[in-house]
């Protein structure tokens, strides 16, 4: 296993398609990271010379941005698509794996060695994404603490279950289809149908489901030139009245609105991702996040193991001709 592992590893780190993709991710995360790094240690200095008043420690993730979020969102879901496409049918195209298993070699040694070497290549990807954080934040005379660098830590294991989810759903995709082109088809139509279909199908269920907002709000009372006079009139008590609970009722909308959207969510690891990366911060990129994260790590972890199971499966059925 070990053999396949380091031969995977190789494969994949001197592929030109990795290098290229891994490059324009680096970049664009780059170029973020440079941008937050800049508006992370302003907020931090103000908060050190008590500026920001009661507001708490600006968190370090603040550096990645959303922009550096979106940008592995974006190409690394793709990287992780592109290292796992054409893993097992680039090997029967070539008539490798045929000879392979002429071997004396277990199937599952194959796939949990090939699985192993991808992921190997996946935690360099992580490696220098989190080596470029903190090169700039040193570069520009910070010296992250230790909650920093456990902060950004989190950050980079979460980006990796990320890349690797979808390297999962290519070797699902590899395992299924005829041939490679038929693999990158698969491989990316589930990646749109996660990333964007699925969200977007949330809001419209959420939409249906949960229907129009409340009515608008009641009008004001007549304005009164005395504002003591007007404060205690019955009109006003009464307009008081009705906009608490006009703001009951589109509180409670919103919450049912964001359950459902939530439920949606948990298949998406898009969503996931960004929701988790939000919340080791104390500023979220999402509006109406939730705080509770339980069910989006529940979903983050679950779905690249069912892909990786049924590939691990179909791969031990396989009749390799």
């Amino acid at each position: 296993m070990l053999i396949v592992a380091k031969k995977e590893f190789t494969d994949q780190i001197t592929s030109k398609r990795f290098i290229s993709v891994l490059a324009i991710m680096l970049i664009f995360s780059a170029v973020s990271i440079y941008q937050g790094a800049d508006e992370f240690i302003k907020q931090y200095k103000m908060f050190e010379s008590g500026s920001l008043g009661e507001e708490s420690k600006p968190s370090i993730i603040r550096i990645f941005g959303f922009f550096g979020s979106a940008g592995i969102l974006t190409f690394g879901g793709i990287l992780g698509l592109l290292m796992g496409f054409d893993l097992i049918t680039r090997e029967k195209e070539t008539g490798s794996l045929k000879t392979l298993l002429s071997h004396p070699v277990f199937r599952d040694q194959i796939i949990n060695g090939k699985a192993l070497g991808a992921f190997a290549a996946l935690c360099i990807v992580v490696a220098l994404t989190i080596v470029i954080a903190l090169g700039m934040l040193t570069m520009k005379g910070f010296i992250p603490t230790l909650d920093d660098l456990v902060a950004i830590l989190k950050f980079g294991l979460i980006t990796l279950a990320y890349l690797f989810t979808f390297f999962s759903i290519a070797l699902f995709s590899s395992t299924i289809a005829k041939n490679s082109s038929s693999s990158l088809l698969i491989a990316f139509g589930i990646f749109l149908v996660l990333s964007i279909a699925i969200p977007m199908l949330g809001s419209f269920v959420a939409q249906a489901v949960v229907g129009s907002p409340p009515e608008i709000e009641p009008p004001m009372p007549p304005v009164s030139e005395n504002p003591e006079n007007l404060e205690k009139s019955p009109e006003w008590q009464e307009y008081r009245k009705k906009m608490q609970e006009y703001e009951q009722k589109m509180n409670e909308y919103y919450d049912r609105l964001r359950a459902v959207q939530e439920l949606f969510g948990i298949f998406s690891p898009s969503t996931n991702y960004i929701t988790l990366v939000s919340s080791l911060s104390e500023r979220t990129f999402m509006p109406f996040q939730t705080k509770d994260v339980t069910k989006n790590v529940v979903g983050f972890v679950v779905l690249p193991i069912v892909f990786f199971a049924i590939s691990y499966i179909k791969f031990l059925r396989m009749e390799v001709t």
